[in-house]
């Protein structure tokens, strides 16, 4: 059966041909990779489009000079596919790699690096000095040297420091060196992994500095992190989150909190904050029990002149009432 569909790959009719090509997957010897070499020069571009994919199926540590004729073919997909497949070789494939890693294609370069780093690690510290960022992000995925790391932090480029900061936490490791990317794009995922030592350190101005002028999305991480810790001794912490441009900030700190200072808080907040951190905190205390000077406050501020604060506090007072009657 096999060698009768091989024949028929030497067929004058182009559709015999390709139903032998068809069969021949279907028979899924690898000793018909020999004739789909010869098809790779093909001129139809279907049968070539096949050869490849024969090649992919069937070629194993035993077809090295498969793999060689591929790296020096003159079109760069076939490179390509020699970098792909050279892997299989193992160790013998470094030879074949370290060439196919600088050649004058991105596309065969990139998958030459790829490959020849899943073969040995030990050229990762080649690969971080590569002058292309995308091998230098293959080189940290494959790195655990947290020297290389930290180093990596540092890098020009976004996308490495990104890669960097990830590999650091799919280890476990924490920097002081993260602290730098506190004050960059990367800032809100720096900031999720060092909120916890700024909070046991005491490191109080790092905490106020991103307090100043929080993003929506920064908030969350820092209410995350501030939700049942004692901030409210810490001067300078309640001193920036008042004084933050993010008017959200404060009422959402003080969403879940029940301690006297918390309400303390609220009480000034309501009395003189901006329009839209007092809606958001009355919006808040519907549905749990509340201050006594905070009731007494609410006659007022329904009296306000923002009906929007007016009617909340109504609401509030009514829905205050309510839950009094009901205990």
């Amino acid at each position: 059966m096999l060698r009768h569909e091989l024949n028929r790959l030497k067929h004058k009719d182009v559709r015999q041909r390709r139903m032998a090509v068809r069969r021949l997957f279907e028979i899924n010897d690898p000793a018909a990779l020999a004739a789909f070499i010869e098809l790779l020069d093909d001129d139809d571009e279907w049968f070539v489009e096949k050869s490849v994919d024969a090649m992919r199926r069937w070629v194993g540590p035993e077809h090295r000079k498969i793999i060689v004729s591929l790296s020096v073919r003159k079109e760069a997909r076939l490179r390509h596919l020699a970098a792909e497949l050279a892997p299989h070789l193992g160790a013998e494939a470094l030879p074949i790699l370290s060439t196919l890693c600088e050649d004058n294609d991105q596309s065969v370069c990139r998958e030459a690096w790829s490959a020849r780093l899943s073969v040995d690690p030990g050229t990762i510290p080649v690969a971080i000095e590569s002058p292309d960022y995308i091998v230098r992000k293959m080189a940290i995925s494959h790195s655990g040297d947290t020297t290389i790391l930290e180093k990596m932090l540092q890098d020009d480029n976004l996308h490495v420091q990104e890669s960097a900061l990830n590999q650091m936490i799919s280890i476990g490791h924490h920097s002081p060196m993260m602290m730098q990317l506190l004050n960059g794009p990367l800032q809100l995922k720096a900031a999720d992994i060092c909120f916890p030592t700024m909070v046991e350190t005491g490191d109080f101005e790092s905490i106020s500095v991103l307090c100043s002028n929080p993003t929506p999305a920064l908030r969350k991480v820092i209410a995350k992190h501030l939700e049942s810790v004692d901030w409210f001794q810490w001067d300078d912490v309640v001193t920036a989150i008042k004084s933050s441009s993010d008017l959200l900030l404060l009422p959402r700190l003080l969403r879940s909190r029940r301690e006297p200072e918390s309400d303390a808080i609220r009480f000034e907040l309501l009395q003189s904050g901006d329009d839209t951190s007092r809606l958001r905190v009355l919006e808040h205390l519907h549905g749990r029990p509340i201050s006594e000077s905070i009731f007494e406050l609410l006659a007022d501020l329904n009296q306000d002149s923002n009906p929007l604060i007016a009617q909340a506090a109504e609401s509030l007072m009514v829905d205050s009432e309510t839950l009094e009657m009901g205990a």
